[in-house]
Parts: structure tokens; C-alpha cells; sequence
């Protein structure tokens, strides 16, 4: 034991105190004076001695236990609640501070319970909310389905009503055009029996009657042509058939957002449109300072057909429309459409500067639009023609192919096995001028004078180092040859209408082994040494090393401009491909862009290390 005298240090409070005031803590062990020392509340009996805690093991089983201590009495429980500030306190922060004085008290307990039921009979009260809430739902459900199936049958009406005026009209045309055509072919029975009948009369009159009667029969002859003329029938139109409700082709919706501001009125608006016939037409809305300006023009080489492009314009509230038709050949040239001024009048123009149009593109006629089909039908099946002769062509090619791979392979494989067997016979006869050198090797020294010949070992080491020389110089050879027939997986697209602002993406890929790529070809004209880069864009599949080759077509294919390079995948999925072609060499070389149109190709293949 410590003298009386004796000073420690509390190690909470680090205040000095004599060692008899001293106590240990139960939990941590620590040194600490009577302030920091507390003795927890519960049951100590005759036999047992209290457990000695300091302040902070006091705190943490205060609140293992549950129980709140006051932040600003920490020896003290939060077991009141001030129901004016509704918050916790302690008996001290009651009696002590300001702020609760004559605010109503009660106990914890007391107040907990009295929540708790308030909560209990709340959520008692939700079941009865829900069912009268789906109650309101079904009967909002069961109203708006009533009236939802009034429209169905007012438009229903509306639609038959329609159908059956515009049967009506049809049916009036046809009847109409019977009647024409009846009444051309009864004039043309006349006609015939009237010729008929001047032959014969020509026949019997002598050669004097007939010269006196020349210019009349001429005069004769040169009317009924002219009437025959005049009885060609019209071919059947688009707008024989045609009805406001259900128009006769595919029209595209589209917003056009106007600038409001007059410094920026000139705007550019490209969007694809597809005909019933599956052709895709690019369509460019022009907006500039007074009008809308259209033009179109097809992806593809259509020939010498007559078009018609139908623009419908929709009024804000939905009540009335505006069509409008213009007919064309093979392309439209820029057309104006509507000038603003007048759409804004008549309410076609919003107020955040947006207008609804509908565009569809169809044949001038239905003759027009058979032919057209007749021709796609054409190209089409001679393209597949074409894809099953390159398909075959590519079958045969791949077999030859394999049967090469496979008698490389066992070339290699019989190659190998030489390899073994000269690698064998080589180290035994090594062992064997090994043995019998040391068996022959004199006693004596060996002379200084002179440089002793080579042994028959390093002969046998130089000889077989050549050898190993030698067949890696024809495994590299095959190598090369097994790479060289390793084909490519060939991808390509064409550029219809190249520009120096627009980015294009490949609609094809290039897949080999797995291993799916396409390309993004990127115009950069900032100057007239500029070139057009390419970006070679990871798609799907193992990454790996590959090699990749990119190849700008010409009209003479010895013009075309390739070039291979290796990516490796497994350190990134997009790769500059710089200087694919030069600007010079796209714009004034002849062959690369034929009418705006501009071929690219490209091929995948795993590379052959």
C-alpha cells in the first residue's frame, strides 16, 4: 500500500489526488479520482463488493442498457418529457433552466404510452382511407370508361359516316369513268365502221374521182385522228382514293422549332422519311427569315420515276390541317413550303416557336408506283443473286482454306517431331564425344604455344545450333504463310451524302471469332491540308489483339487507299484511326466522291502472333 502522502494522477481528469481517494474501474482499468468514479445502479448484497466505473464506461452502459443520458447532465437520466418544447429532459434541466419553467411536465412513460396509442389508432384508420379510396377509384374508372366508350362510338360514326361519302364519291367516279369509256368504245365501233366504209368507197372510185376527192378524204383522215387523240384515257391517281381521314400514304410527324430571335432565323433540319415502297428519302427542312424551304432526295439511285411528297400542316388546336403536294422527279429541288408570316396568322405556329408537320413521300401514280416496285423487286433479287454467288464463292474459298491449314498443320506437327528426334540424337552424340573426350584427355598439360583445335563437342554445337537456326527460319516462314491466309471479316458502308459537318457511322459490322467492330468516320476540314479521321469502335466479343485494315474506295479499284493496322482490344473499346485519306486527295483526286456518295471498307482478323 501507498503512504498517505503519496499524490497520483486521475487518468480522466488528470487532476492529483491522494492515492487513498484513488479507484480502479471495473471495465478499463483506469485510475480514477472520486469525481470521475461511479457505482452503477443495481442490487449489491452482503457478500458482494460494488463495481467501480469510471464516467465514460458509466455513460456506455447507461447506454447498452437503453437508457438516455441528458447531454448537458450526463450523470443524469432523460426520464421527463416538457410536452411544450416536446423533447426529453432531465430533473435538473427542470429545476435548473430557465427555458422550461412553468412548461408542462410528465413523465416519460406516461407520455410514451399516450403516443403510442395516438399512432396505434392512426394506423387503425388507414384500412378504412383505402377502401374508401379504391371505392372512389373504381367508380372514377367505371366514369371515365363510360365516357371514354361514348367518344369510341361518336368517333366510330364519325368514321363510317366518312367511309361510306367517300365509297359514294368513288363510286360516282367509277361510274362516271364506265360511262366515259362506254361511250369512247361505241365512238370507236362508229369510227371503225366508218373507215371501213371509206375504204371501200377509196376502193371503187377510178383514178379520176379519186384525185378530184383527195382533199377531202385527207381533210377526213386527219379529223378522226385528231378525235382519236383526244379519247386517251387518264390513268388511275392517288387522289381518286385519297381521304382526309385516312390519307393514302405513310406521312412522318415531326416538330420544327423556329427561332424566335431574327439574328438567328436560319436553321437546317435533316430527318429520314420512308416511303410504303421501304425507300428511305432524306428529307432537309430549311428555315430562313420569311419561309420554310424542303428538299428531298433518296439514299439509293431510283431512276426515271415521277414522285409526289404530301406535307400536312397541323393547327395548334387540332381543327384543321393544311396539305400540300409537290411533285418531282427522282429528286425535289428545295421548295417553299409556307411562309411564317402566314403560319403564325392562322394559328399554326406556337407560341414557343414549334410546328407540327407530317411529311410523306409516294409515286406520282399507280402505274408509277407498280413499275417502282417492279424495278426494287428486281434489284433485289439480283442482289441476292450476287450475295449466294459471293457466299458460294467464300464457301469454296473457306474449304481450300481449311484443307491448307490442316496440311500445314501436319507438316508442322511432322516438322516438330523431326525437330525431337535430331534434338535427341544430337544431345546423346554430345553425351557420347563427352564421355569418350574425357577417356582420351592426356595427363600432360596443355601446350601454351598455339590455340588448341576445337573439340568434335563444339563442332557437334555449332552444327546443331545451325540446324535450330534453320527450322526457326521455316517455322517463321510457315508462320507468315498461315498468316496470309488467315482471312478477313469484311464490313463496308457508303456515305450518300457526304458533308464536312456531320459524323458517319457504319450500319455494318465487321465480326470475326466473336470479335465485333464498326467505324466511325469523322470529317476535320479546318483547313485545306486537313484530313478525315476514323475511329475503329469495339463493339462485342473477346478483347484481343487484331488487325484491322481501312480502305477508301475509287471508281478504279488501283486508285483504292488501304491501310493495316494492329489494335490490341484489351487496352481500350475506340481507337483514332488519323489521316485516313487527305482533304486534297478527296476533293480533287477524281473517283472518290461520285455525287456526294463516298465508299468506305473495312476488315477484321485475330492477329497471328
Amino acid at each position: 500500500m501507498a503512504s498517505g502522502g503519496t499524490q497520483i494522477i486521475c487518468q480522466n481528469c488528470s487532476s492529483v489526488t491522494s492515492a487513498e481517494s484513488v479507484r480502479q474501474c471495473a471495465d478499463c482499468e483506469r485510475s480514477c479520482c472520486h469525481k470521475c468514479s461511479q457505482e452503477p445502479d443495481e442490487s449489491v448484497s452482503l457478500f458482494s463488493t460494488p463495481r467501480i466505473l469510471c464516467l465514460r464506461c458509466f455513460k456506455n452502459h447507461r447506454e447498452q442498457d437503453g437508457i438516455l443520458c441528458c447531454p448537458m447532465h450526463p450523470d443524469r437520466t432523460l426520464d421527463l418529457y416538457c410536452m411544450t418544447c416536446e423533447q426529453q429532459i432531465c430533473c435538473d434541466c427542470f429545476i435548473l433552466l430557465a427555458e422550461h419553467k412553468r412548461h408542462t411536465i410528465d413523465a416519460v412513460e406516461t407520455v410514451y404510452r399516450q403516443k403510442l396509442l395516438e399512432t396505434v389508432e392512426k394506423f387503425r384508420k388507414i384500412p378504412q382511407r383505402l377502401k374508401l379510396i379504391d371505392w372512389d377509384a373504381i367508380r372514377q374508372v367505371d366514369e371515365n370508361l363510360r365516357i371514354v366508350q361514348d367518344v369510341e362510338q361518336r368517333i366510330l360514326g364519325d368514321i363510317n359516316e366518312l367511309i361510306r361519302n367517300r365509297t359514294a364519291a368513288m363510286l360516282g367516279k367509277t361510274a362516271e369513268k364506265k360511262r366515259v369509256l362506254i361511250g369512247i368504245k361505241e365512238y370507236v365501233a362508229q369510227m371503225e365502221l366508218q373507215n371501213r366504209q371509206t375504204l371501200e368507197q377509196i376502193r371503187g372510185l377510178n383514178t379520176n374521182d379519186f384525185l378530184r376527192q383527195q382533199e377531202v378524204l385527207n381533210e377526213r383522215c386527219e379529223r378522226i385522228l385528231k378525235d382519236v387523240e383526244q379519247l386517251q384515257v387518264q390513268s388511275v391517281t392517288w387522289d381518286d382514293i385519297q381521304c382526309d381521314l385516312i390519307p393514302s400514304c405513310t406521312l412522318e410527324p415531326i416538330v420544327i422549332n423556329i427561332p424566335l430571335d431574327g439574328d438567328q432565323m436560319s436553321k437546317r433540319i435533316p430527318f429520314p422519311v420512308m416511303d410504303d415502297c421501304g425507300i428511305q428519302w432524306i428529307t432537309i427542312c430549311h428555315v430562313r427569315t420569311a419561309s420554310i424551304v424542303m428538299e428531298m432526295y433518296p439514299s439509293q439511285t431510283m431512276g426515271d420515276f415521277n414522285f409526289r411528297a404530301v406535307v400536312e400542316i397541323s393547327h395548334l388546336n387540332q381543327t384543321k390541317v393544311t396539305y400540300k403536294t409537290l411533285s418531282f422527279r427522282e429528286k425535289l429541288i428545295p421548295t417553299e413550303l409556307a411562309s411564317l408570316k402566314e403560319l403564325q396568322i392562322g394559328g399554326f405556329l406556337s407560341k414557343m416557336g414549334d410546328i407540327r408537320l407530317k411529311i410523306g413521300v409516294r409515286s406520282e401514280t399507280i402505274v408509277e408506283e407498280n413499275n417502282l416496285l417492279r424495278k426494287l423487286l428486281f434489284d433485289q433479287r439480283k442482289a441476292v443473286g450476287h450475295s449466294q454467288m459471293e457466299l458460294a464463292a467464300l464457301k469454296d474459298q473457306n474449304f481450300i482454306q481449311q484443307g491448307d491449314l490442316l496440311r500445314l498443320n501436319c507438316e508442322m506437327k511432322r516438322l516438330k517431331e523431326v525437330h525431337d528426334e535430331q534434338v535427341m540424337a544430337m544431345k546423346k552424340e554430345i553425351k557420347e564425344l563427352k564421355q569418350t573426350t574425357d577417356a582420351a584427355r592426356p595427363a600432360s598439360p596443355v601446350s601454351s604455344v598455339g590455340v588448341p583445335p576445337p573439340s568434335p563437342t563444339e563442332i557437334d554445337k555449332q552444327k546443331l545450333s545451325c540446324d535450330m537456326k534453320r527450322l526457326q527460319a521455316k517455322l517463321e516462314s510457315m508462320r507468315i504463310a498461315m498468316k496470309s491466309m488467315n482471312p478477313y471479316a469484311i464490313g463496308s458502308f457508303e456515305i450518300y451524302r457526304w458533308s464536312k459537318e456531320t459524323k458517319f457511322y457504319s450500319p455494318h459490322l465487321a465480326s470475326y471469332d466473336g470479335v465485333t467492330i464498326y467505324v466511325i468516320v469523322r470529317p476535320n476540314f479546318t483547313d485545306n491540308n486537313a484530313n478525315v479521321d476514323a475511329y475503329i469502335c469495339f463493339s462485342k466479343g473477346p478483347k484481343k489483339r487484331c488487325q484491322v485494315f481501312l480502305e477508301v474506295l475509287n471508281e478504279i479499284e488501283e486508285s483504292n487507299i488501304r491501310e493495316d493496322r494492329v489494335f490490341d482490344f484489351s487496352k481500350g473499346t475506340s481507337f483514332a484511326w488519323k489521316s485516313v485519306i487527305t482533304h486534297y486527295a478527296l476533293t480533287r483526286d477524281g473517283g472518290f466522291l461520285v455525287n456526294d456518295h463516298l465508299k468506305i471498307k473495312f476488315g477484321l482478323r485475330p492477329l497471328v502472333e
